[in-house]
């Protein structure tokens, strides 16, 4: 059974900020190769949530590596994948 994906508000902030930097820096293709790789983690996450590795400081929290730059941190609660956070690891 897939589980629900549902965004947190600063997941949301994050991954629009995320886009809009690299839509501003970089060609078009490479914010769509981002935006494409997330759907397919967000696939992968649908069907088997467990698959980040927890946080040592917030087990409740995982994170699962988007490369080449990102983090997608997430927790899982009863049916539901909440995205909690998209991170852009290299603006600090």
């Amino acid at each position: 059974m897939a589980h629900q994906i549902v965004w947190a508000d600063d997941a949301k902030e994050n991954y629009r900020a995320i886009a809009d930097y690299l839509l501003d820096t970089f060609p078009f293709d490479v914010a769509e190769r981002f935006t494409d790789s997330i759907a397919g983690k967000l696939r992968i996450l649908e069907q088997m949530p467990f698959v980040g590795r927890r946080l040592d400081t917030l087990p409740a929290v995982r994170k699962l590596p988007l490369p080449p730059y990102n983090t997608i941190y997430y927790a899982v609660i009863c049916e539901q994948v909440i995205i909690l956070n998209i991170v852009d690891n290299r603006r600090g």
